[in-house]
């Protein structure tokens, strides 16, 4: 291989060396080869690190020029997705250093590449499951994240929504108006492998082997993404999701969609004692914002404030004067007790107002 691979990159004819390098792809598909092969021989024939991800089997690959796993990855200059019949399954994907652009060959590789990696993942597949994605049956849905249930009733149900035992998984709650008819909304707004279910008009469940970084959910959509788990408990991660649901779009400077891991501690505040935080000075503070006669704008203009890490910021973000943001700062902290140019000030007024939102209104 590595003989062949340097007689490619000494043909000078242009149509000569793509159609070499074309027979080359084909001779890995037809030995076989395995995403770590294809991967290997793309980093020493294109001179770059070259990486592979496989999201239905979670397998990610990446090579060194030199034909050695990749401890460092730099910026990828170049990524294509890999098709398995209608579904990305996955990417492939070249990164130089800096400063070392993309070359002239680098798209007939990289088209090639996610061909041959294709075939290793269609050889790969389990032949007695054919993984769902898109939507499922909400029964078996509803049976795998209810919780309770022994691991083999847990392993079978996962198994027939297409996931291989013991696979990690996240699961993502998402709430919203007539959520049954939106199924293809969510499916694009997802992507990849993974299994939507409406449980109710209003509630749907989407678990995923590889979930975006970020996704832009349909308007009037809301969800919260559980932490990575096993396949068989998938139930913890809906749980967590649920709980978390409720930070989601709080207010316009909270996001649509959001993690759990992002939240960290902050789901701890939606399960302190509720009975004692409306007695809070604080939150009796907030309250009573809200009662005042421009309750809603006060109430977003201190979450501004709260989020911002000045009042200059805050003026900016909430398209007013300097001096007049000041000013409105300076009635809300006298409402509240809590001097907002601090950002500690700001830090507690937040944690008043999260309160508030969760347990009061």
């Amino acid at each position: 291989m590595q003989g062949l691979l340097r007689w490619i990159s000494t043909i000078d004819s242009a149509a000569e060396r793509a159609l070499r390098i074309i027979e080359f792809y084909d001779q890995l598909t037809r030995h076989d080869a395995d995403i770590e092969a294809v991967t290997r021989a793309t980093a020493v024939m294109a001179e770059a690190t070259a990486g592979a991800e496989d999201d239905l089997h979670d397998v990610v690959c990446a090579m060194t020029p030199a034909g050695r796993p990749a401890q460092e990855i730099g910026a990828r200059t170049i990524s294509r997705p890999v098709v398995h019949g209608n579904t990305e399954i996955g990417r492939v994907w070249l990164a130089r250093p800096e400063g070392d652009t993309e070359r002239d060959w680098d798209d007939l590789i990289m088209e090639r590449m996610a061909l041959a990696v294709a075939a290793a993942h269609a050889r790969r597949r389990h032949p007695e499951r054919s993984p769902v994605s898109g939507p499922a049956d909400p029964a078996i849905v509803q049976y795998l994240l209810g919780g309770g249930i022994s691991e083999p009733d847990a392993s079978r149900s996962a198994r027939l929504l297409g996931f291989r035992p013991g696979q990690q998984v996240k699961v993502v709650v998402v709430a919203g108006a007539d959520l049954s008819d939106r199924m293809s909304e969510l499916r694009a707004a997802f992507g990849g492998f993974v299994v939507l279910a409406a449980l109710s008009g209003s509630t749907a469940a989407v678990i995923g082997s590889s979930l975006p970084a970020s996704a832009a959910l349909p308007d009037g959509v809301t969800g919260c993404i559980g932490p990575i788990v096993p396949v068989e408990r998938a139930d913890a991660s809906w749980r967590a999701a649920h709980r978390g649901l409720r930070f989601a779009a709080m207010s316009p400077t909270w996001p649509a969609l959001i993690d759990t891991a992002d939240l960290g501690c902050l789901l701890a505040l939606d399960g302190l004692d509720r009975d004692g935080i409306p007695g809070l000075a604080d939150v009796r503070a907030v309250a009573s914002i809200a009662a005042g006669r421009r309750g809603l704008e006060d109430l977003d203009l201190l979450d501004v404030i709260c989020a911002s890490t000045s009042l200059r910021e805050a003026a900016t973000a909430a398209h007013m004067h300097h001096s007049s943001i000041n000013y409105r700062a300076n009635a809300l902290g006298e409402k509240l007790g809590i001097q907002l140019g601090t950002a500690v000030g700001r830090y507690r007024a937040r944690t008043a107002l999260i309160f508030w939102r969760l347990h009061c209104r």
